[in-house]
């Protein structure tokens, strides 16, 4: 089963310069795939594109849903997305309630909602701060604050830029812990050595806008070319 397939996904900026060009991907359901490549090789502009905040041109496919302008909202419930600022994520002012409005169905009712978003929180560690503004956590907990609203929306494919950005060990690994526990298909941009090695069952290495190779974690650990670009 592929829970992620794009083919000739094109994409240029305003001034004319092509971000993406021509990506071909395919992430089987339950791999875990690291997305490395140098600064500019595309990373974040084709994770956007999984999940329609950009518009190039090529196929893209989430959990069997083709992507068009009709599907869009569809596919947002099957792919969650963990921005590398992870800031700009929250809109409530307390947690719960930002946990609350991921949460799916729309039918559920408010309480039932209010029981799905404590319960990931508690499974996050963070359950304490239900009533505080995300805001006033640290990068790792909101990171994991995140995450929870994303795990409420009962998420099938995970998208994660950068996920170990600006946080110290203590914070990486406990976020890591949640990570590998979550039996997720997930597709995660990178530079860091520690969570390709932890976290990762596949790499697909990016340079000038395309794919250049898609191989397992243990042979791509044993390549130079791969460790030239994380560390």
């Amino acid at each position: 089963m592929i829970d992620l397939r794009i083919k000739g996904l094109r994409f240029d900026y305003p001034d004319g310069r092509r971000a993406l060009d021509g990506v071909d991907l395919e992430v089987e359901r339950g791999a875990r795939m690291a997305l490395i490549g140098r600064n500019g090789s595309g990373k974040t502009t084709l994770l956007l594109h999984v999940v329609g905040l950009l518009d190039g041109h090529g196929e893209i496919e989430v959990c069997g849903i083709p992507m068009s302008s009709a599907s869009v909202h569809d596919i947002r419930k099957k792919a969650g997305y963990l921005f590398s600022h992870v800031e700009y994520q929250f809109i409530m002012p307390d947690l719960l309630g930002d946990v609350m409005l991921g949460c799916s169905p729309v039918s559920s009712s408010p309480e039932e909602k209010r029981i799905k978003a404590k319960e990931w929180l508690e499974r996050f560690g963070l359950e304490r701060y239900h009533d505080r503004s995300p805001l006033d956590l640290s990068s790792g907990e909101m990171k994991r604050a995140a995450l929870a609203g994303i795990m409420a929306g009962d998420a099938e494919l995970l998208l994660l830029d950068e996920p170990l950005g600006n946080l110290d060990r203590e914070g990486a690994e406990h976020l890591l812990s949640v990570l590998t526990g979550l039996g997720r298909t997930m597709l995660f941009s990178t530079h860091r050595r520690y969570l390709v090695e932890k976290a990762a069952t596949h790499v697909a290495v990016m340079a000038r806008g395309r794919i250049d190779d898609v191989v397992p974690v243990k042979k791509a650990l044993r390549s130079p070319a791969v460790l030239e670009l994380i560390y």
